[in-house]
């Protein structure tokens, strides 16, 4: 995430999340559809066209640049641009203070979002996030911080036009702050920093040299032909290999010799970067502009302010559920309050009151991937309940079929379907179908857990614990718990010797 920056100051922050409100001027909005991404937007259309078209350039250049990568998204992606900061900040009040935001990115297996302000100036916040979508897909969970942020701001300084684009520029700011600052953070602190670190959440000069930092350990990763290497490296470190190890086995240097390599490379006056045939500019005809009603945009909030909560309660739940009806009672077809009617209600267990909010939003809109993705949770967990047979005429295959014509890349239809496999026992197409889920989105170490899951029902024991003794060096504090009651010794003790 990109936090706003004051002239000559770097300042990025943690991603935070609230509500967006409708504002007093009810401005018109928008939704904006190119070839491969979907935005809305209140700031005009052809300030939006124009994000849609970067983002498009983006997508086009980094497969150029990394052609074995992917660049499609494990869950479907809406972009929203909003007019100023404050909107944005809007959003993150309920997670992080008082920092200022120009972007936010935030993934999900159902959905993710990236938030906007679009004002001014706005593409190195543009190409920030979408970097952040981009590693998301081709990354594990073991990726660590200081990559995050400094693949996003390695990627921020691309530049586009009619003679090609260019991909890694130096980032002035940047290297301002490294060279007046004078000194590095030692990169065992470095490695140590997370999202819930002070480093990370809070506007100063140890934040700032995160940030910097981590765009040169990039940026001297790529230059030095060296970038291939970051996952073995943070996998060798999520499996317990010590940090100076781990750096000697995966980038062939001691650490000591690197932090001297970084201090001169930032000292330096040369720093390469990639220069890529041109990719078209300009709008696409495929793009197409409709207007939304503040009906649907509230709902559209609504959905962005839950899914940006780490942990919801019933209550949380039954005051969502209200929200959402009365929405519906302002517009009583509508899609988006529909589907998020029908999520709310199964939060609370109320299956019934879900099918019938979610069946509606299907048949209103049977063109949303989104929409069949939310039935097909809902019919797992009736089936988990045992209660097949109250809607015999649905199913999660059907359901998960519908989602995948549309979009085929959607991982966690995937582990939906696995599941309705492994529910009628076909456990070796039930494997197939999550290990393809965990390849289109490899952050989800839940469906490595479930995948482990199938392999212990199906008695195959020896992926299965050595997948299980992975997940127990996880960040997740959840993952954890989950793999280690797994290897517990009742579950050890129903596997035969020699396994």
């Amino acid at each position: 995430m990109r936090c706003f920056r004051p002239p000559g100051v770097l300042f990025l922050g943690l991603f935070m999340l609230a509500t967006v409100n409708a504002r007093a001027s009810d401005p018109t909005w928008l939704q904006i559809r190119s070839p491969h991404f979907r935005l809305i937007t209140d700031a005009g259309e052809k300030r939006a066209i124009e994000v849609a078209a970067r983002c498009e350039q983006m997508r086009s250049a980094f497969l150029m640049l990394m052609p074995k990568a992917t660049a499609d998204d494990p869950a479907p992606l809406l972009i929203v641009a909003l007019r100023s900061h404050q909107e944005v900040d809007e959003l993150a009040q309920g997670r992080g203070g008082k920092l200022r935001h120009a972007g936010i990115f935030l993934p999900g297996s159902d959905q993710t979002f990236i938030l906007l302000d679009i004002s001014d100036g706005p593409w190195r916040t543009v190409y920030h996030e979408y970097a952040h979508e981009l590693l998301h897909a081709n990354t594990s969970a073991s990726v660590q911080m200081w990559f995050e942020e400094g693949f996003a701001e390695y990627f921020s300084t691309l530049k586009s036009s009619s003679k090609g684009i260019e991909i890694g520029e130096v980032p002035i700011g940047e290297l301002q702050f490294l060279r007046q600052n004078g000194k590095l953070l030692r990169l065992s602190d470095l490695v140590r920093v997370n999202q819930n670190s002070d480093v990370y959440n809070h506007n100063g000069p140890l934040q700032a040299a995160f940030y910097a930092q981590s765009w040169l350990l990039v940026h001297y990763l790529f230059d030095h032909g060296l970038i291939n290497r970051a996952q073995p490296f943070f996998s060798a470190m999520a499996a317990g290999v010590p940090l100076d190890q781990a750096i000697l086995d995966s980038f062939r240097i001691k650490t000591e010799k690197l932090e001297q390599e970084l201090l001169v490379y930032a000292r330096g006056e040369k720093f390469r970067y990639f220069s890529l045939p041109a990719v078209i500019a300009g709008p696409s005809p495929d793009v197409t502009v409709e207007n939304l009603n503040l009906v649907t945009v509230s709902a559209l909030e609504l959905e962005i302010h839950w899914h940006g909560r780490t942990e919801h309660s019933k209550v949380d739940a039954m005051a969502l559920a209200a929200d959402y009806t009365s929405l519906l009672r302002r517009d009583p077809e509508n899609t988006a309050a529909l589907r998020g009617l029908g999520l709310a209600y199964l939060e609370l267990g109320e299956y019934q009151a879900s099918f019938d909010g979610l069946r509606h939003a299907v048949q209103r809109d049977p063109n949303s991937a989104v929409n069949h993705h939310a039935l097909a949770r809902l019919l797992n967990a009736i089936d988990i309940a045992g209660l097949q047979d109250a809607h015999p005429e649905f199913s999660v295959e059907q359901e998960a079929q519908a989602c995948t014509s549309l979009e085929p890349h959607f991982a966690d239809v995937y582990r939906l379907e696995a599941l309705a496999l492994a529910a009628r026992g076909n456990f070796n197409e039930a494997i197939a179908m999550m290990r393809q889920a965990i390849a289109l989105s490899p952050r989800m170490e839940s469906y490595e857990l479930s995948l482990a899951d199938l392999e212990l029902r199906k008695h195959d024991y020896v992926p299965a614990l050595a997948l299980l003794h992975q997940l127990e060096n996880s960040r997740d504090p959840e993952v954890v718990k989950r793999a280690e009651y797994f290897l517990s010794s009742d579950v050890q003790e129903a596997v035969p010797s020699g396994h």
